[in-house]
Formats: C-alpha cells, sequence, structure tokens
C-alpha cells in the first residue's frame, strides 16, 4: 500500500481512488521492468560506444606506428581519415542498435519498422545512385591508400595537392591557389607524383657547336656540385646522376641530369634552386643555350648554303 493513498484519500472523491490505484500500479510496474530496461539500454548503448571508440584510437595507433616505419610519414593522413570513417560507421551501428532495442522494449513492431527502413533505403538508394556510387568508391579509395593528404596527384584532368579526403570527395589545392573538389564516383586514374620517393628530371637544351664531352662534363661538375649544396643534398634519398644524351632536335641536342627525392619532400623548391645552380654554372663555362635559327627563302640565283654539322653520338 502507497503510504500517500491516505492522503490522496482525503482530497480525492471515491469514485476516482481506484483508476488512480491503477495508474499508479501501472506507473511501478513500468519502473520496474521496463523503465528499468530503458535505462539499462541506455547506459550500455552509451558504455560500449566509448569502448568501441577506445578500441579504434588504439588500433589506430598502432597500426600508425607500424606503418610510419616502414611507409613513411604520409600514411598519417590516410589512416586519420580511413579510422574517422570507420569510427562513424561503428557508431552508428552501435546507436542504431540501441534504438531499436528501446523500440522493442516499449513495444513496438520493429519487424514491420525495419521492412518499412528497407523499403524506404531501398527507394533512397536507387534514387541517389550517384551519391552511393561516390561513398562506395571513396570508401575503397581509403581502404587501398591510392593517395592521401599531402600527396600531390592529377586525377579527372586536374592537378594539386591533397587537402583533404572523405568518402564523398577529394579536395584539391592548385599551384595557382584554385581548389578543385573531384568527387569519389569520378575517380578512375590517378598520377600520384609524390607516392613515396619522387625524382626531378633536368633537362639542358645544348647547341650543336658545344663538344658533347664538354658538355657531360660539365654536367658531371654540376652533379657534384648539388650533392655538396645543403639545401638541396639533406632532401636526396642519394647523389645526382648524369643521364647522358636523350633527344637531338633541330637546332640543339638534350642532355640530362637526375636526382631521387627522400619521400613526403616537396620537390618543386628543390628543383628550382637545382636550375639556378645549373644555369650559373653554365654562365661560368660559357655554355649558352642554343637559339633557334629561322630558314628564309633564298632569293633567285643564291646558291644554297653549306651543309650544317650534324648531330655526333659521342658520349
Amino acid at each position: 500500500m502507497n503510504p500517500l493513498w491516505p492522503l490522496a484519500a482525503a482530497v480525492v472523491p471515491a469514485g476516482d481512488r481506484t483508476r488512480m490505484e491503477r495508474i499508479g500500479d501501472s506507473l511501478s510496474d513500468f519502473a520496474r521492468d521496463k523503465g528499468l530496461r530503458l535505462v539499462l539500454i541506455v547506459l550500455g548503448t552509451i558504455i560500449v560506444v566509448r569502448l568501441v571508440r577506445i578500441a579504434l584510437y588504439r588500433v589506430q595507433r598502432r597500426v600508425e606506428k607500424a606503418r610510419l616505419v616502414v611507409r613513411g610519414v604520409g600514411e598519417t593522413g590516410r589512416l586519420t581519415a580511413l579510422f574517422d570513417v570507420l569510427n562513424y560507421l561503428a557508431v552508428a551501428l552501435v546507436v542504431g542498435v540501441g534504438a531499436m532495442s528501446i523500440l522493442s522494449a516499449v513495444g513496438v513492431n520493429t519487424g514491420a519498422l525495419l521492412a518499412s527502413a528497407g523499403v524506404l533505403g531501398f527507394a533512397v538508394g536507387f534514387g541517389a545512385q550517384t551519391m552511393v556510387k561516390d561513398l562506395l568508391n571513396g570508401l575503397f579509395l581509403l581502404a587501398e591508400g591510392q593517395y592521401t593528404i599531402g600527396d600531390e596527384i592529377t586525377v579527372s584532368g586536374v592537378t594539386g595537392v591533397v587537402e583533404r579526403v572523405t568518402l564523398r570527395t577529394t579536395t584539391l589545392r592548385a599551384s595557382n591557389g584554385d581548389i578543385h573538389i573531384v568527387p569519389s564516383g569520378d575517380v578512375r586514374l590517378v598520377t600520384n607524383k609524390s607516392k613515396g620517393w619522387s625524382v626531378i628530371i633536368i633537362d639542358a637544351g645544348i647547341g650543336y657547336a658545344t663538344p658533347v664531352d664538354r658538355a657531360l662534363d660539365v654536367l658531371d661538375r654540376y652533379c657534384a656540385e648539388v650533392n655538396t649544396d645543403a639545401d638541396i643534398a639533406e632532401h636526396l634519398m642519394e647523389p645526382p646522376k648524369v643521364a647522358g644524351v636523350t633527344a637531338f632536335q633541330d637546332h640543339q641536342y638534350v642532355v640530362r641530369a637526375t636526382a631521387k627525392v627522400l619521400p613526403g619532400v616537396d620537390s618543386k623548391p628543390i628543383e628550382r634552386r637545382m636550375r639556378r645552380l645549373l644555369r650559373r654554372l653554365f654562365e661560368q663555362e660559357g655554355i649558352e643555350p642554343p637559339v633557334p635559327v629561322v630558314a628564309l627563302p633564298a632569293a633567285p640565283g643564291t646558291p644554297p648554303p653549306p651543309p650544317r654539322p650534324g648531330p655526333t653520338t659521342d658520349e
């Protein structure tokens, strides 16, 4: 017997007491049975969400430590984006199960609700095929690690540095400051210019008046000078190399030097400095860039010009 019933009997008419007693009993039963179940479900959902986040965080840190040793710093951005997605999906799944459990505890027919949700999800998925395609393709892009934040890539006809990667889009920053947002579903061919180490290629055109041996000797000195430059050498995996003569053209032949850059290093400032050193060395050695000669039509009766020296293949 509730101790408050005598007080209620003094102020409530006798005809309403039985109804109030039934309401009080119903509330008491609900608090002892369903109310306790609801509280336990809510607390259990909160605890499971917390445990899932802690577990994913620890797994992410262990994977990052292992990948940093093998692949370098560039893997951190991709792993962060991937585990953010996994964290979101895991939390959404746990909260969804908890919500269905609460509805079942209060007497809602969850079977019919799930069937209706399935039909609605099919209709939404059929009407939003492009978005579903973007999300699925974005998930595979993150899982495979084709590129990560900080990489310079060319995709869908645009080139830039990856600033943000989500399931649906990839955000690129072009060299002129433009922002390109590429849907994940449009990603077909990716050219990653900074995956691991990268190569700097320095091509220089030399006029045919300069002997090949002298040009290659100057290029050897250039590689040695680049290797002693403190601002460049610390970013290289190995000393620069002379690749030799790579092409013959109408008014010049082309010599090439290459250098491997360490992973995660922006090669553009290094390449600009290497080109400046090459130009300075050419000026010191008196090697001028070739000047194209425009052939004008000869006047009638003018003898043909003597044959021009052809390209030499000596190296």
